[in-house]
Formats: C-alpha cells, structure tokens, sequence
C-alpha cells in the first residue's frame, strides 16, 4: 500500500545523512506505489521518506508515525490486519492513538516489545522504525515476504527502500553486477533468497529484521518458516479440511478491512474461486471480480470458468481478452516496474489484469500461495513419485538408478530426479533451466567457473533441519524459493498501477496449519491439492474443484518469444554489443534465437526469456536508475 525508503548513519557523531532534495528523488521513484500522500522525517542521524496509497484511515493516516514523546518514528509498507486488537491492549498500558490508521500502532508496539516487536504483528510489510533516544533503527519485513525491503551499507550508512531503483536513487551505491546472482537467475529464472542483480545491495529476508545499534547492523530472525511437522495423532482428512477452511476463512474476513473499494483477482481456478466464495459470504455488498485471459490460448483460457464462478457468487465481474499478438507490451517498462529481471511471462499477465483491476478498486484479494503450500504443481507431482520410487525394494531403485543417465530425452528429466541424491539437487532438476552441457556452452567471462552453486546454496539456507520425506521437503523448499520471486512480480506488477494486492493463503496461521497437514493429503494418487479440493467441495462449485490445474501464460512462453522476434527481442539479443556478451557467449544466445524461430530448439525457450529480461535489465533499467530518472506512468498498452 506504500513505498517506504530512507538512510540511516551507523557510527560516529550525528549529522546530516542525505540531502533532502535526494531523500524527495528517493522517495517519488515510487510515486506509483503511493499516489496520495509524500511523508518524510530528517534529524541529525537519520532520514526517512515514504509515498503513502491511502486504504486505511484515508483523511488521518498520513505517515511517519510518532509515538507521544516523537522520539519514536516509524514508516510502514504494508498492513496491520490485527491493530484494533493491538490498540486495545496498549491503550490500558498509557499509549494514545489519534487515528484509524494502522501504521499508528508500531511506534507503540515497539516501545511495548522492542526487537521483538514484528513477532506481535498480523500483516505483510515492511517497516522501518527510528528510536531517537537509543540512536538506534529497526527494519522488519513479513513472514512470509510479500512485502519487499531492500538493504546497502555505503560507507557508515545503511539505505534502504521497497524498491530497488529508490535505494540507487540514493546516488550512494556502486552498481556492480553479484555474477552468483546472475548465475542463480539463469539456473532458476529469477534470484533467490537475499541476494540481488548488484552486490552492493540485499534483500531483507523474510521474517527478519536489522537493527542498527553499537556502530554497526546484525539481521536476525523473529518468525521461521514452519519444518513440516504432523502432530500425533493424526486427524481423519475431513477434520483437516474443516480446520483449513476455519483458518482461511478468517485470513480472509481479516483481509476486507479497507476503507476504500475492495475486489478479488479470478482467474477461473480452485484457489482464487475459493477466496471468492468465502468473500462472498463475509460482505454485504457484490465482490468485485476481475479476470484477463489471452486469444491465443483457446485450449487453456479460463475466462468461461471465470464467468461461471462469477455468475454463481453474483459477483460485479470484469474481463479482458488479450492479445501476444495485437497487443503491445512495452518491455523496457515492464522491467522497470519489476526491479529485478524476472524469467516468468506470468508477470505480463498479471501486470494487465492488476491495470483492469485499479480502474475500479484500490484493494484486490488473490488465491496466490495455495499451490506451493498444498502441492499444486507437476514438481509436487513428481515429488510424490520419488517418495514412491524410495518404496520400492533396494535392488529395483539401484538399477534404475544406474540407467537414468541413459533414459529417452522426454523421461530423462523424471529419471534424474528420481536419482537425485538429495531434495536441493532434485528441485533443480525439476526447475533448473542450464541442464545438458548449455551451461558450459554459454557461460564466458565472469560466469565460466560458476556452476549453479549459488542457486543450491541457498536452497540449502532454507531447507534448514527439514527431513528428506520428497513431497514435505519440496513443498518446504518451494514456498520460501518458488513463491519468493512470484510474491516479487506480484508486488511490482500491482504496485505500478497503485493497486494492493492481499493473499489470505499466506498469513502466517494458515501457512502455520498447513504445515502441519500431511503430505498423503496434498498430493493423493498423484492429485494435485487433495485437500484443498476436498475442503472446497460444497463451497466450489464442483465443475471447478475438479477441474484440470492450467498455469495462466505459463504455456504460452513459445507463442509470446515467437511474437515478439518480429518486434523487439532481435533489437536486444542480436545487437552488436549486448550487455549479456560480459558474461554470456553472444554466438551461443544468436544460434538459439536462430533455432527457435526456425522451430528448433523449443527446450530453451524459458532461457531464451531469461536472457531477454536480463539483457532489458542490463541495457535500460540499470542506466535509468543510475540516471535518477523520475518514473514514467504504467505501461501495458491495451487495444
């Protein structure tokens, strides 16, 4: 609902920390994820600014907040759900509050509780407090991450902000390229965990926050991500069903506080029709629905479903049909507003219905995180077959091992995960995208002695102490890495058209129960989401509870890379000097562009997309941002 950015001196005598023109330019880079209000607070020390997307409190809740005294200020990216709760105990305790607005209760809330005080927080976001008396900074990011913070110490100060390009507006961080990040991106498609494109700069993990103090800053968890875990005894499969509804249900009734007008983002599947549903029946007035889907794609477009489930419910619905074809994208603004190169063409898809949605409401709910907390996707699939596979007598599995490396190209991917050793180097075999020697090929420069162990790095940083049983520990490993970078593209694409996007599947309580559910019940006869289908039922219609799982845009990357070698894709990949050429071997990039459009080659082309990101980050996000460009406005072009 924010940006929120700001500077923070780590040691010496109080000064001045930034200009306040630049701590503005800072600021106003994310003009469109606050249109309504410009906050700021300086003192000698410190510098904070935010851009504030009114939904609480709209007339009252101007930002920074400041405890009684106003030697505590804080700014908050995000939203409380639980702060009349959090009010009602402070009150009795001293503190006094002047407004409806949420972000009033964190300055309370920390004096209350200190470092710990994110662990008393319901909500996504990201934070920034300043205790003036303590000389002394808290950031704190969500469980879950839906909410980003970024991070660079330049010299003895930290900067911070929401968005990447508000930090280099700063004008106080080297932009030199972290090559294992690169690597990372062209292993899985995107960056993992904390690392960033730039090795100057970080992300803020998930459930941690920094705290500045004593000349320096430590990160430190407050909230772990749940080791899947089933407590004895076990329940019958109706008993967990009915428990997962009661928690998703309250996520949800939690998730309609707004004060500005509310709708939820259908696309025609289980999971968003059952956020739907139960928004249905917690509101008094028609949920506002909006779909998108795209002419190409007759076989797997969910538009008809989407209709359907909008006419069950009665809701105010809304579509779009598009085109890869007709429609223009403006690819350098799409990775503007993304930040980082993303290699998911999922993210057009929900930047244009995120720009349908932000014509009518300010707020959207989403069915985002079902998949990755209750196996939804082919990898969960295939991690049940391994945990089958692991069933079998030791003799069969040993000589099947033995003829994995020789198995016909269309089962040599499932025959080498279920050979993997280990669960990191399985969800790579599963997800990686480098496999075949094309790693070897392409890399030059910089990349040529890397071989993906950044990528596997931190998968291992989040596997943790989580046991090898295949589909928990996929699903473990999936929801902090997998939904890590579409939580990223989720925030990025509705946020550039100033539209809140909230995702009742991942308040930390359901996340919490369904770790807790067990993996027979996730994935059952190798269905996807069994339980999730069979806690619908009755609430769902059953023509979509049981409908096949279609991934929106996910199958179209061939048809969309096709199109768009007639336009733009050539302009960057097959030009003369190509930023990618540091570090990739332009030879091997022109032949595979070659044999794609030539209807060869079709394996590579979720890299190809990869290095198209990558290159339209290199060649036009980085100088923009560097250059202090002032945003533009938001940019899917739609006829």
């Amino acid at each position: 609902m924010c940006g929120i950015c700001g500077v923070v001196q780590l040691s010496g005598a109080p000064r001045e920390v930034i200009a306040a023109e630049r701590l503005a330019h800072m600021t106003n880079t994310m003009v469109h994820r606050g249109p309504d209000d410009l906050g700021m607070h300086q003192a000698p020390g410190v510098a904070f600014g935010m851009r504030r997307l009114a939904v609480q409190d709209v007339e009252g809740g101007h930002q920074p907040f400041s405890n009684e005294a106003g030697d505590v200020w804080a700014i908050q990216n995000g939203e409380i759900y639980n702060h009349p709760e959090l009010r009602r105990e402070l009150e009795p305790r001293g503190h006094r509050f002047h407004t409806r607005c949420d972000t009033e209760v964190i300055p309370h809330v920390y004096e209350q509780h200190g470092d710990r005080f994110p662990a008393h927080l319901r909500g996504k976001f990201g934070i920034a407090v300043w205790d003036e008396r303590r000389r002394r900074a808290v950031l704190a990011r969500d469980r879950l991450g839906v909410k980003p913070l970024y991070y660079a110490q330049a010299g003895d100060l930290l900067v911070f902000g929401s968005e990447l390009k508000a930090v280099l507006a700063s004008g106080l961080i080297d932009p030199a390229l972290d090559y294992d990040a690169i690597d990372s991106y062209l292993t899985l498609g995107f960056i993992p965990m904390e690392a960033t494109p730039l090795a100057a700069v970080r992300r803020l993990p998930h459930g941690h926050a920094l705290i500045v103090e004593d000349g320096g800053f430590r990160v430190q968890p407050y909230w772990t991500y749940p080791v899947p875990r089933v407590s004895a005894p076990r329940r019958s499969a109706d008993e967990y069903a009915e428990g997962l509804i009661a928690e998703l249900e309250d996520a949800v009734r939690l998730r309609l506080m707004s004060d500005v007008p509310l709708g939820a983002m259908l696309s025609g599947g289980l999971d968003s029709s059952l956020i739907v549903a139960l928004m249905a029946r917690n509101m008094s007035e028609p949920v506002k629905t909006f779909s998108i889907g795209f002419a190409e794609e007759r076989e797997v477009n969910e538009l008809d479903d989407a209709r359907f489930v909008a006419a069950h419910y009665g809701t105010d619905h809304h579509e779009l049909e598009l085109s890869f074809e007709h429609d223009t994208v403006d690819l350098e603004e799409l990775v503007w507003h993304l930040d980082e190169p993303i290699a998911d063409m999922s993210a057009l898809g929900f930047h244009a219905v995120s720009q349908l949605a932000a014509r009518h409401v300010t707020v959207a709910l989403s069915g985002q995180g079902a998949d990755e907390l209750l196996g939804g996707y082919k990898k969960h699939r295939a991690a049940a077959l391994v945990g089958a596979w692991r069933s079998l007598p030791g003799p069969m599995r040993r000589a099947g091992d033995r003829l994995a490396p020789y198995a016909p190209a269309r089962f040599g991917q499932m025959a080498r995960t279920l050979a993997a050793p280990d669960p990191v180097a399985r969800l790579v075999e599963m997800s990686g995208r480098l496999g075949g020697g094309l790693r070897e090929a392409l890399y030059c420069g910089p990349l040529e002695a890397r071989g993906g162990e950044a990528a596997m790095a931190a998968m291992r940083q989040a596997l943790g102490a989580a046991a090898d049983d295949p589909l928990p520990v996929t699903l473990h490993l999936d929801a902090q890495i997998g939904l890590d970078y579409l939580l990223h593209y989720f925030d990025r694409a509705s946020m550039a058209h100033s539209l809140e996007v909230r995702v009742p599947f991942l308040d930390h309580r359901v996340v919490e129960y369904c770790a807790g559910i067990p993996g027979d019940l996730k994935v059952r006869r190798l269905q996807s989401k069994h339980i999730l289908k069979r806690a619908s039922e009755g609430l769902v219609p059953d023509r979509i509870v049981h409908k096949r799982k279609l991934g929106f845009l996910r199958g179209s990357s061939g048809a969309w890379l096709q199109a768009q070698l007639t336009r733009t894709a050539g302009d960057y990949l097959l030009t003369d000097a190509p930023g990618y050429a540091e570090f990739l071997d332009r030879s091997v990039v022109q032949r595979m562009l070659r044999d794609h459009r030539d209807g060869r080659g079709t394996a590579d082309v979720h890299l190809l997309i990869a290095i198209l990101m990558l290159e339209l980050w290199l060649q036009t996000y980085l100088p923009r941002a560097m250059a202090g460009a002032a945003p533009k406005p938001p940019v899917l072009s739609l006829r």
